[in-house]
C-alpha cells in the first residue's frame, strides 16, 4: 500500500467526471516485483523510464504506469494543454517526493531566497517529462475524454490462439464479402433505372369490390375511394368476404388499409369500443378466382405493417394459427396499413379476381369498421424502400456521397450479403470476448517538445527555454546521459544520488516502527525534521546499496534486530523520557493501516481469499454512492464469490468516492502522491467495525469458526475467538467479561427473536461458511463483533 500511495495509484481519472480506466496491471507489477525482490534500483528505473530501455519488455513498459496514474481533468472548459502541463507538474513533484524526499513544487512558480533548487532547476527536470503525448481526445464540442496511451496486455496462449483464429475467420469472411459485393453490383444500374422510372405510388392500384358480404347484420357501403364501411349492429365476431377484380399485370403484394370514419365509434378503425377502438384480425386469405374454375390459393411470403400491437404482430395474418393475428392497441383512432408480400408473383390478364376473407373471431366486437384493399404491380424490393432512397434514385445530378448511399442500400437488400454480415457480426462478438485487457503506459514522442520556464507556473506564459538536466545542487546540471527521462532515472538510481537509498530505508523503517528516523518522510530538506539517528540512517542506506539493492535482505536485517524485537510495553520512566518513542527504546505499537484492518478481520474470520492479481474487485458497499458523483458513472456490482473477500489492495479505487471503510481509517483519495498517511483515532472507526455490513459478515465468519472450535464448551469457543483476534490467551478478567456478554446475548435473542433474521441477513450471496443453527450463530455473532472491534485486534505490536 505505501508504494501505491506514493504512485497515487487509482482506477479512475479523478476530478468531477472521475471515469474509470484500466491501470491494474501496474498494481500487479508492483506486487510481483516486491515478491520477487527485484533490485530496488531497477525497480525505480523501470517505473520512471522502462519504456525507454533498450528492447523494453512488456513488464518494463507496464512499470511506467507509475507516472500514468496521474489524475486527468476532462471537465468541459479545461484546455487540454493546461491539463497536460498540470500532469507534468505532478510527475515532477511526485518524482521529488518518492525518490528524493524533496519538495520540488516550491520552485514551480518562482525562486525562493533560501531554497537551493531554483525555478530553472525545476524546469530542467520538467523537460525530462515533457515529451509524452496528450492523454485526452476531443469527442464533441468542448468535451474531451481520456483515452491513453495504453498498451494491450498479453493473453494466455490458448486465448491468443483463439483470438488469431477468429481474426483469420473475419479476414476470410470480409474477402468473401468483397467478392460477393462486386458480383451483386452487376445489377445495380438496372435496379436504379427501375426506381427512377416508376415511383411507388404509381405501382399501387386500388381494388374496387364487386361484392362484399358478412355473416352478420352489418350495413355495408362501398365509398368513392374504394373503401368498404360497415355500420349498424356490431356482432361479437365477424367474417368479411370481398370479391375484387384484378388489374392486368404482375401483382407482387396486397395492401390492407384499416381506416377511420366519423360514423364509427370513436372514429374507429375498430367497432367494438368508442375509446379503445381496437380490432383483432386473425387471418387473411385471398384465393384467385378464374370465372367458374376452382379457386387457386395465393400463398404469402411475409407481412409488414406501419404498427403492430405487442404480442399481436402482423405476421399472424399469414401463419395459419387461429390464436394469432394483427391488432393495433394503443394506437387507436388512427389509420393503419399492412402489406402482404406474395410468395410468387401473380399474373393477371384483367379477367381474374381475388376473393379476400377477413376472419375476426376475438370477440367483444373487435372488428374492422372500414377497410380498403390495393394491389402492387412492381418488384417486391420497392415495397419497403425508404423515402429518402426513392428521392435519391430520382435525383439526376447526384454527388459521390449520395451515390455511395444508394449503392450501400442496394447491397444491404441482398440476402446472401446479409447472411454473411450476420456471420461476421457473430465472429466479431466472439472476438470481443477474447480481446486483451489494456494498461496505461508512458510513451515518448518522436519529436521532443521545447521546454520553457513558465512564469508563475502558467502554461500561457513561457519564458526562457531550458534543456533536460539536474538541479545544480546535485552537481553538473548536464550530467544526465542521455539527457532525457531515462538518463534521469539512471541518475536517481545511481550511487551519485545521495538521497534515494536514505529516503527509501527511512520509509521502510517507518512501516516497521510506525515512525521514521526522519519523521518527515516527504521532506529531507532544511524544512524537514533532522534524523534522530543519522549514523543508523547512513548505515542502512549503505547496506541497501552494497547488498544489490535487496529489499528483503534489508527488511530481514531490521526485523531480526534487537531494536525491533523489544517489548512494546512502556514503563513510566520511558514514557517520561521519550513519550513518542523517537529514540526507539521500546518496540513499535501502532494501529494497522486501513487495508490491513480489513484484511486482518477477513483472515481472522476465515474468509480471506488468497487469490492474487487481476482487475479490481467490488466488495460490499452501500447503494448509490457512485451515482452522486461524476458523469456516466458505472454501477457498483458487489462480488458474489471469493472476490468479495480479497485483500484490500485489490478493491477498486475511485478517487471521488473511495471505498468508505478505508477512508474512515485514514486511506488517502490518491489524487496526489502521499508519503505518509495520518493516523487518527475516531469514534467513526469503532462504528465502522461494529456496523459496516462488510465487517458484520466477517463477524459471522468468526462466529462460525468459534462454534466449530474443538470442544463444545463456551469457554473453549471464547478462548478460540480471543486467540484468533489477539494472538494470545485471555486472562481471567477478560474471559469473565466475554462470558458475561455471552449470557446477555442469549437473553437478548430469547426476548427478541427477530434479531436472528436481522443478523443472518448480513450474509451476502456467496458466503462460504455454514452453521446449521441460526439462533446460536446470531448469539455468537455479537461476541465476534466485539472481538473484532478490540483495539488490540487492529494494533501492530
Amino acid at each position: 500500500m505505501p508504494w501505491l500511495d506514493l504512485a497515487r495509484y487509482a482506477d479512475s481519472n479523478g476530478f468531477q467526471a472521475d471515469q474509470l480506466r484500466d491501470s491494474w496491471a501496474f498494481r500487479d507489477w508492483v506486487i510481483k516485483s516486491m515478491n520477487a525482490d527485484q533490485p530496488f534500483d531497477q525497480f525505480v528505473i523501470e517505473q520512471l523510464a522502462g519504456d525507454m530501455l533498450p528492447e523494453a519488455t512488456v513488464e518494463q513498459k507496464i512499470a511506467t504506469g507509475f507516472h500514468r496514474t496521474v489524475t486527468c481533468n476532462v471537465e468541459a472548459g479545461v484546455h487540454p494543454e493546461q491539463n497536460r502541463v498540470n500532469q507534468v507538474f505532478d510527475r515532477v513533484n511526485t518524482t521529488g517526493t518518492a525518490f528524493l524526499g524533496t519538495t520540488l513544487e516550491c520552485a514551480q512558480c518562482h525562486d525562493h531566497k533560501y531554497d537551493p533548487i531554483d525555478q530553472e532547476d525545476y524546469y530542467r527536470l520538467f523537460a525530462c517529462f515533457n515529451n509524452t503525448p496528450l492523454e485526452v481526445k476531443n469527442t464533441a464540442g468542448v468535451t474531451w475524454d481520456f483515452y491513453g496511451p495504453a498498451m494491450d496486455l498479453p493473453l494466455p496462449a490458448e486465448k491468443e490462439r483463439t483470438r488469431r483464429q477468429l481474426q483469420r475467420q473475419i479476414a476470410a469472411f470480409e474477402q468473401e464479402r468483397d467478392e460477393l459485393k462486386q458480383k451483386q453490383l452487376a445489377g445495380y444500374q438496372s435496379w436504379l433505372d427501375s426506381l427512377a422510372a416508376a415511383p411507388e405510388e404509381s405501382l399501387w392500384q386500388s381494388l374496387i369490390p364487386e361484392h362484399v358480404s358478412t355473416e352478420g347484420q352489418e350495413q355495408i357501403r362501398v365509398l368513392d375511394d374504394g373503401s368498404v364501411l360497415l355500420t349498424g349492429p356490431v356482432p361479437d365476431k365477424a367474417l368479411y368476404t370481398a370479391l375484387l377484380p384484378l388489374p392486368a399485370g404482375t401483382i407482387t403484394a396486397i395492401k390492407l388499409e384499416t381506416l377511420t370514419h366519423d360514423d364509427l365509434p370513436g372514429r374507429g378503425p375498430g367497432r367494438g369500443d368508442p375509446v379503445r377502438n381496437n380490432f383483432v384480425l386473425h387471418n387473411f386469405q385471398a384465393p384467385q378466382r378464374f370465372g367458374n374454375e376452382p379457386d387457386q390459393p395465393v400463398p404469402f411470403l411475409r407481412a409488414f405493417a406501419d404498427f403492430s400491437q405487442s404480442r399481436w404482430d402482423v405476421s399472424g395474418l399469414i401463419d395459419n394459427d387461429p390464436k394469432s393475428g394483427w391488432a393495433i392497441a394503443p394506437q387507436f383512432s388512427l389509420d393503419h396499413w399492412a402489406v402482404l408480400v406474395l410468395s410468387q408473383p401473380l399474373q393477371s390478364n384483367g379477367s381474374t379476381s381475388l376473393e379476400v376473407t377477413l376472419d375476426q373471431h376475438f370477440g367483444s366486437g373487435r372488428n374492422i369498421g372500414r377497410f380498403r384493399l390495393s394491389a402492387f404491380l412492381g418488384s417486391p424490393e420497392q415495397l419497403e424502400l425508404p423515402e429518402e432512397i426513392r428521392q435519391l434514385a430520382q435525383t439526376k445530378d447526384r454527388n459521390k456521397k449520395q451515390e455511395d448511399e444508394l449503392r450501400e442500400f442496394y447491397l444491404s437488400q441482398d440476402s446472401d450479403l446479409a447472411r454473411l454480415d450476420k456471420r461476421i457480426q457473430q465472429v466479431e462478438k466472439q472476438l470481443k470476448a477474447v480481446q486483451p485487457d489494456t494498461t496505461l503506459v508512458m510513451v515518448e514522442m518522436d519529436e521532443p517538445r521545447q521546454t520553457h520556464i513558465l512564469e508563475r507556473g502558467e502554461y500561457l506564459h513561457p519564458a526562457e527555454p531550458v534543456e533536460p538536466g539536474l538541479p545544480k545542487i546535485f552537481g553538473n546540471p548536464d550530467a544526465l546521459n542521455p539527457p532525457n527521462r531515462l538518463g534521469l532515472a539512471r541518475w536517481i538510481a545511481s550511487e551519485q544520488n545521495p538521497l534515494l537509498a536514505r529516503v527509501t530505508v527511512n520509509r521502510w523503517w517507518t512501516e516497521l516502527f510506525g515512525q521514521g528516523l526522519v519523521k518527515t518522510l516527504e521532506d529531507f530538506g532544511t524544512q524537514g525534521e533532522p534524523p534522530t539517528h543519522p549514523e543508523l540512517l547512513d548505515w542502512l542506506a549503505a547496506e541497501l546499496m552494497e547488498n544489490g539493492w535487496s529489499r528483503k535482505q534489508l527488511l530481514k536485517t531490521i526485523v531480526l534486530s534487537d531494536a525491533f524485537g523489544q517489548s512494546a510495553a512502556a514503563t513510566p520512566e520511558l514514557l517520561k523520557r521519550d513519550p513518542a518513542n523517537e529514540l526507539f527504546a521500546r518496540g513499535p505499537r501502532f494501529r494497522m493501516k486501513a487495508e490491513m484492518v480489513r484484511d486482518n478481520a477477513l483472515a481472522i474470520s476465515g474468509l480471506l481469499s488468497d487469490k492474487m492479481h487481476g482487475p479490481p474487485v467490488m466488495p460490499y458497499q452501500p447503494d448509490g454512492l457512485w451515482r452522486s458523483i461524476g458523469r456516466n458513472q458505472p454501477k457498483w456490482k458487489m462480488e458474489t464469490d471469493e472476490d468479495r473477500f480479497r485483500r484490500g489492495i485489490y478493491i477498486i479505487w475511485k478517487r471521488d468516492a473511495p471505498y468508505p471503510s478505508l477512508m474512515n481509517f485514514d486511506a488517502p483519495d490518491r489524487t496526489a502522491c502521499v508519503a505518509q498517511r495520518p493516523r487518527t483515532n475516531t469514534p467513526l472507526q469503532a462504528l465502522t467495525l461494529l456496523n459496516d455490513p462488510a465487517f458484520g459478515e466477517m463477524s459471522l465468519g468468526l462466529a462460525v469458526r468459534m462454534l466449530q472450535a474443538d470442544g463444545s464448551s463456551d469457554e473453549t469457543r471464547l478462548r478460540e475467538g480471543f486467540r484468533l483476534c489477539t494472538s494470545r490467551e485471555p486472562v481471567e478478567r477478560e474471559l469473565h467479561v466475554l462470558q458475561r456478554l455471552l449470557t446477555q446475548e442469549r437473553q437478548l435473542v430469547a426476548s427478541q427473536p427477530e434479531l436472528i433474521k436481522q443478523r443472518m441477513s448480513l450474509k451476502q450471496p456467496g458466503f462460504p461458511l455454514n452453521w446449521d443453527n441460526d439462533r446460536e450463530l446470531a448469539i455468537w455473532f455479537a461476541i465476534a463483533n466485539a472481538l473484532l472491534n478490540l483495539d488490540e485486534t487492529m494494533t501492530q505490536g
